[in-house]
This record gives structure tokens, C-alpha cells and sequence, in this order.
């Protein structure tokens, strides 16, 4: 090559450099710009995001959440708490989910920037017409992954979500890009945040699997690194267990606690538990899922781009469906209604699959075009094609997303916050409370330990039924209310104990427990 082509090939490069970062910060920010301006203001319900409450009541509390008790969420979410009340004068619900909106901001930059770098390989955009062109299919392909409502849903609640497939990029763009060291940060990061991220280990290991011995002891310092990471971040759980806070799942001051808590053990039940006759159900449920985030034909442009990789990238195309079906496989099998949810990392690599469909297919189109309309050829150049079809998938995901808009948006959510209104209104000081689904318990965790929702209600008993049956939850009761009499006792002896003591408040009917009830706001009063 002479002097003259290297000399314009490393103008080339640094113009493309310099549109890659530009895509980066403009799908950042415009993910940051959709996610807020439809976040949800305060605790909220909606989008499987009952979980919510009990994740600001640990943070609040320094204690530890439901199952696998997300040390590395908590850790987070406590400092982003501590300098958001510093910062402004927000509730904790609310800056958790700018935790959230944050995160997802972050990952949708991460995507451009995934996927620009693997369009710069000839294996996956030869011929592109101009050095903003691989950038422009990659700034697409973040756009694609911001409005896909799976991604959108998780992004404007406080959830765990929104972490996890900010680690699951920042996994993938590390292992895609070489970057050893940042790649155990992440692997160590996401085991300490989501057990479900080991899932994405086989495909790593399948990218870093070596050529040469040497390469071997690489990835063993890498998953050694990963494993040590996370280890050190479990260790926060028994830490802060052992200070008794009010939200302590588990108790996992000992060793049985603990275990119980990072396996899972309460939800071990859900995994493999779908029944032989409902798989080909689930089975569709995860492919109608897929078409969803991207439409059908969004999907058939990713499923262009996976068919590419499989003719001239093989190895990248193991990676994707290594990456893809472990969690899919999960998804399909873990018999809970908000399963769909694992797919967020499935979802993240069909963007960078559908980047490449569109620049194999603008690739595609100028070569058809050329051969069938060869005197037009002149007119239609191959960066007005680019333009153009760039011009109509932008159309169209603006389109999809002002649809998906009034469906997904929480600016006007208040279910949970009008219920712990009318909680505070309701409910009478030293009253025993009665709940048994996640949303009004985590809704009355928050209010009591999270915030001051229900301050003006004090010395509040609250007692989930559902997990009355754990020891270490009926230890956790003995501990927060040894004034109360029939703690930690058999459950109807504590209601009997307690009738003609305090009022009796039901978050829910609860037919199957003994005693008339009358309709109070949103909760029945147990009458002795």
C-alpha cells in the first residue's frame, strides 16, 4: 500500500472515530431524554416493578433485599440515595428510579459502541459507502435497543433491571474489544448483581478460548479475577445481616441463611417447573416477546444481520447464540409470569445483530440496484441509498415508539403512592398489619423503613403471611416486635393474642383467615 492510501485510510479511520463517538453521546443522551421524561415519579407498581419497595426499604435500612439479596445493587443504590438527598430534595422511590433511567442511559451508548466496533471488521459492513455509515447503523441499532419495550419498562422504574443489562453490555463490549482487565471488573460486577449473568460466561469463554497455552492462564486470571470480585461483594450480606435491620431476608448472619438467600432456594421451585404441555406456549410467548421489542421486521433485519455473521464471522455467530440461548432457555423455563424479563441480555445482542442487517442490507440493496438499474446508477449514489433507507428506519423507530409511548409511560402513575396515602389515612398507630402479595408488602416496607409515607402512623406491626412459615422470618419478627405478644408463635395464635389488643388491618381479603371484616380505604379490618 502506498503512502498516499495509508495516509487516507487513517483519515478514513479517524473520521469514523470521530462519528462513532459522536453516536455514542447522542443515543445517550437521547435514551436519558426518553427515560426520564417518562419515568415513573415516585414507588410504583407498574411493569413488574412491585419489587421496588423492598429494594429502597434495604437501601434506606442498610438492609438486604428479597433473593439473591443484590449486594451490588444495594451498594449502589445506598450511594446514589446519599448523594441524591444531598443534591435534591427528591424521595428515595424517585431517585431510584433516576438510578435506573441512568443505567439504561448508559447501556443504549454502550450498545452504539458495541456495535460500531464490530462494523469496522470487513466480515460484517464491507463496501460502505462513506465513514459515517457504519457509525449511523450502529447510532440505529441503540435506538432500536432504547425503545424496545422491554428495555423502555425497566428503564423508568426502581428495579434491578437496568443495572443488569448496563453489566450485560459493558460484559459483552469488554469480551467483543479485548479489554481483559475492565471484562473480570464487569464478569465479577454482574455475578455480584444477577446470578442469571453466569449465563453469559459460555460465550465469553468461547470468545477468549485460546489458540496458545498461555492464552489458557488469560481467561483463568479473568474468571479467577470475576469470581473474587463477586465474592468479596457477597460478603456485604452477612455484614449487614448481622445488624438485625428490619428488612433482612433470610437472615443471613449464618450460613444456612446466607445460602438460602444467594441460591434462591425460596424461588428454586419456579426453575424447570413449567409443566411438558406449556413449553411450545412458553416457546412462542419468548418468540412473540422478541417481535415485540423490535417489530417483526425489525427482527427479520436482525435475523439478516445473525446470517451474515453465520456465512463470514462464525466465530462471532457462536458467540451470539451462545450469548442467546442459555438465558432463553432460562426464560422459557423458569415458570413465573414476568420470566420475559432474563431476555433483556437476548434482546441487547439481537441490536447488535440488527446493526449488521443494516449495513449488509444497504450493501446488498446498492449492488441490486446497480445491477438492475445500471443508468441510474449515477444518481443514485451509494451514500444517497444509505441516507435514504437510514432516513426510514429512524422514521420508523420514532414512529414505534410515539405508539408505544402512551402504553409505556409513568409520568401519571400513582397506584402505589395512592395507596400508601390512603394507608396513612386509613390505618390507626400500633396497628397489626396484615399483607401477603409483593406489591401492597413492599409498598408498607417502604413507607415504614424506606421513607416518611407513613410516619404519621406509628408503631405499625407488619407482618407478611406468606412468609410467616420461614424461620428466619419469624427470627426477624421476634426481633423487630418482642413487645408483641404470640411473635414468632404459630400465625393464629399471634392473631388471637393480638384481637383485642390493637387494630387488626388486611392489605387483602384473605378469606382463609378466621374473622369478619370491614372495608377500610383500600385495606378490611379484622374484627375480634
Amino acid at each position: 500500500m502506498s503512502d498516499e492510501a495509508m495516509s487516507e485510510q487513517a483519515v478514513s479511520e479517524q473520521a469514523e472515530s470521530w462519528w462513532s463517538r459522536r453516536a455514542v453521546l447522542t443515543v445517550s443522551a437521547a435514551a436519558l431524554l426518553l427515560y426520564g421524561s417518562t419515568a415513573a415519579p415516585g414507588l410504583t407498581w407498574a411493569h413488574f416493578g412491585a419489587d421496588g419497595g423492598d429494594l429502597l426499604a434495604a437501601a434506606v435500612t442498610n438492609g438486604v433485599p428479597h433473593p439473591s439479596g443484590y449486594p451490588l445493587y444495594i451498594l449502589l443504590l445506598q450511594g446514589w440515595l446519599g448523594l441524591g438527598c444531598a443534591l435534591l430534595p427528591l424521595e428515595p422511590a424517585r431517585l431510584g428510579t433516576l438510578l435506573s433511567v441512568l443505567c439504561a442511559g448508559l447501556s443504549a451508548g454502550l450498545t452504539v459502541a458495541t456495535a460500531a466496533y464490530l462494523l469496522r471488521d470487513p466480515h460484517c459492513a464491507p463496501h460502505q459507502p462513506a465513514p459515517w455509515a457504519r457509525p449511523l447503523w450502529a447510532a440505529l441499532a441503540g435506538l432500536a435497543w432504547m425503545a424496545a419495550p422491554l428495555v423502555w419498562s425497566q428503564a423508568i422504574i426502581t428495579e434491578v433491571y437496568a443495572l443488569h443489562m448496563l453489566l450485560a453490555a459493558l460484559i459483552g463490549w469488554a469480551a467483543l474489544t479485548g479489554r481483559g482487565r475492565l471484562l473480570a471488573l464487569a464478569l465479577g460486577l454482574g455475578v455480584a448483581h444477577h446470578v442469571t449473568s453466569v449465563l453469559l460466561w459460555p460465550a465469553v469463554l468461547w470468545w477468549l478460548w485460546p489458540a496458545r497455552s498461555a492464552r489458557l492462564a488469560r481467561i483463568g486470571r479473568i474468571f479467577g479475577a470475576a469470581l473474587l470480585i463477586g465474592g468479596v461483594l457477597y460478603l456485604r450480606i452477612p455484614w449487614a445481616a448481622a445488624a438485625a435491620p428490619p428488612v433482612n431476608w433470610g437472615y443471613a448472619d449464618t450460613v444456612e441463611g446466607f445460602w438460602w438467600l444467594v441460591s434462591g432456594q425460596a424461588y428454586r421451585g419456579y426453575l424447570f417447573g413449567v409443566p411438558l404441555a406449556d413449553l411450545p406456549g412458553r416457546a412462542a410467548s419468548w418468540a412473540q416477546v422478541l417481535a415485540a421489542q423490535f417489530t417483526p421486521l425489525g427482527l427479520g433485519v436482525a435475523l439478516a444481520g445473525l446470517a451474515a455473521w453465520d456465512r463470514h464471522w462464525p466465530r462471532l455467530r457462536t458467540f451470539g447464540l451462545l450469548w442467546v440461548v442459555p438465558v432463553s432457555l432460562y426464560s422459557i423455563t423458569y415458570y413465573t409470569v414476568d420470566s420475559q424479563i432474563y431476555l433483556l441480555p437476548v434482546i441487547w445482542m439481537a441490536a447488535l445483530w440488527f446493526a449488521n442487517g443494516l449495513a449488509v442490507g444497504v450493501d446488498w440493496l446498492q449492488r441490486r440496484s446497480a445491477a438492475l438499474w445500471p443508468g441510474r446508477a449515477a444518481r443514485v449514489t451509494p451514500q444517497r441509498m444509505a441516507l435514504a433507507l437510514a432516513a426510514l428506519v429512524a422514521v420508523g423507530l420514532t414512529s414505534v415508539a410515539a405508539l408505544r409511548l402512551p402504553e409505556l409511560s409513568l409520568r401519571q402513575d400513582r397506584a402505589a403512592q395512592d395507596f400508601l396515602a390512603a394507608a396513612a389515612a386509613t390505618l390507626e398507630p400500633n396497628s397489626l398489619v396484615i399483607s401477603r402479595s409483593d406489591a401492597q408488602t413492599f409498598a408498607l416496607w417502604y413507607g415504614v423503613w424506606g421513607s416518611d409515607a407513613l410516619d404519621g402512623v406509628p408503631g405499625l406491626v407488619l407482618i407478611n403471611d406468606a412468609l410467616y412459615h420461614f424461620d428466619w422470618y419469624r427470627r426477624l419478627l421476634a426481633d423487630l416486635y418482642p413487645q408483641v405478644p404470640g411473635i414468632g408463635g404459630p400465625f393464629y395464635d399471634l392473631l388471637r393474642a393480638n384481637a383485642a389488643l390493637r387494630p387488626v388491618f388486611l392489605a387483602e381479603p384473605l378469606t382463609d383467615l378466621p374473622g369478619a371484616r370491614q372495608a377500610a380505604g383500600p385495606f378490611w379490618r379484622l374484627e375480634p
